[in-house]
């Protein structure tokens, strides 16, 4: 039925996708959307919950999924979960702690990670036993000797994680001497480390009452380390090698674990998984709009319907449900991009003299041209790589020198994971024709 919508109305629609919108969301937030429903067998995050459960002394948990697709408010979810199930979680964000466009080492990482740690268990309520490990650190630079410019160990002990690691997050410059001077030292300063989340996770047990409490940490963003330009390989190739090459660095008695880690790491999941204690990578997929073979998923589609329904209830004054099913199909299930869609196409209408509403298939058409454009242009090699990806529906990776090319296709949102009974790939729906071109010219026995 057409009909008009005032600006304001228009612009309440058009907030309810930004902002506050688009930030990880509590489990019990009125936005949350849960897309398996509530199918344990389906639900990654359920898997993840039990894995845990099962563990005993310790254990790591891998957890991969697309940029902006949920995973931080499915880390909130597991948290809950857990709290629920009577452990202690402590959920830190890298993001803040490392500086992700360069290359890392064990011993960046794990500085970050103990930066993080230490300053959440202050946050609980254990600051002494932060500053104990920060002073046991200072001691073993000074008694091993080494010496990094730039790094100042006069500060007090309960500024110094603090300091230390907004230096590794803003000085590429101390990063990397920290990473040259510690090189021969690693077995000290993961002596010291286990020392610290010992000593934590005892007190955390201690002062609860239960000599047996779980204590997990939840790590979340280490997804988004990436190269740029000419360092693309190196950091792609010291991501690769921290979680294949380091796996036993990564694993600390008494505490279990959960790291966030990029998609193309899914490729080297066998290796990854059993350096990491044996369990597989996780992966938290994209909303299920289409199955393998390309028919929509009715589920899914009523999944990002429901998503803008918890948003904004009147949006069926402004989109039909074929039009909103055929954004959230051109998204991908990708809700980030599926709010792109559809603000733009609100601008359209605040833009127009009559904001006459439904949405015209023109608008819509126009939306859809600008999200392409963007994914464009594409090279021939990569078309190539790309039409072997939509027919396979696999990574198509020959040799590992291809994960800098791999990554830059999920950054870049030219490929999507899914997860209907088992992870596949395909390409992003508006690509389909343009990669249709390289298709017929493609030889499959060709490198990507």
């Amino acid at each position: 039925m057409q009909g008009t919508m005032t600006k304001l109305e228009l612009e309440t629609f058009y907030k309810s996708l930004s902002g506050r919108g688009e930030l990880p969301l509590e489990p019990t937030d009125r936005y949350y959307v849960p897309i398996f429903g509530h199918d344990p067998e389906k639900d990654p995050i359920d898997r993840l919950r039990l894995k845990i459960s099962l563990s005993e002394s310790q254990s790591v948990n891998l957890l991969t999924g697309f940029r902006g697709n949920g995973k931080s408010t499915q880390l909130r979810r597991l948290k809950a979960q857990l709290e629920k199930d009577g452990c202690h979680v402590m959920l830190v964000d890298m993001a803040d702690y490392v500086l992700m466009t360069k290359p890392t080492e064990i011993s960046d990482f794990v500085l970050s990670l103990m930066v993080a740690l230490a300053l959440e268990g202050e946050k609980s309520g254990y600051g002494s036993i932060s500053e104990s490990y920060w002073a046991r650190f200072v001691a073993f630079l000074k008694n091993s000797k080494v010496e990094v410019e730039g790094l100042e160990l006069d500060y007090s002990m309960n500024d110094f994680g603090a300091t230390l690691g907004l230096q590794l997050k803003t000085e590429p410059t101390l990063k990397q001497r920290l990473q040259f001077a510690l090189r021969g030292h690693i077995t000290g300063l993961m002596r010291d480390a286990r020392a610290f989340v010992t000593n934590l996770v005892s007190t955390i047990r201690k002062q609860t009452g239960d000599p047996h409490k779980k204590v997990v940490l939840l790590v979340d963003s280490v997804e988004q380390i990436r190269g740029v330009g000419s360092e693309a390989q190196q950091v792609h190739d010291s991501v690769v090698n921290l979680f294949s090459g380091h796996g036993a660095n990564l694993q600390f008695d008494l505490l279990h674990i959960v790291y966030t880690v990029p998609p193309f790491l899914i490729p080297l999941a066998p290796k990854a998984g059993q350096n990491l204690g044996g369990h597989a990578i996780v992966s938290w997929p994209n909303v299920h709009v289409r199955d393998r073979s390309g028919v929509a998923d009715q589920h899914g589609l009523g999944v990002m319907r429901e998503i803008i329904q918890r948003r904004y209830q009147n949006w069926g004054s402004v989109f039909s449900e074929a039009q909103l099913n055929r954004l959230a199909t051109s998204s991908g299930g990708d809700v980030r991009d599926y709010f792109r869609l559809i603000r733009e196409c609100l601008i359209s209408l605040m833009l127009g003299t009559e904001r006459d509403v439904p949405a015209s298939d023109s608008t819509l058409d126009a939306v859809e041209s600008q999200l392409r454009s963007e994914l464009l242009p594409i090279a021939a090699d990569d078309g190539r790589w790309l039409a072997r990806i939509q027919k396979n529906k696999d990574a198509s990776l020959n040799n590992t020198d291809d994960l800098p090319r791999l990554a830059r296709f999920l950054d870049s949102n030219l490929i999507m994971n899914y997860l209907n009974g088992e992870p596949w790939y395909d390409i992003h729906p508006l690509l389909a024709s343009e990669v249709d071109k390289y298709a017929v010219r493609d030889d499959t026995h060709a490198t990507p």
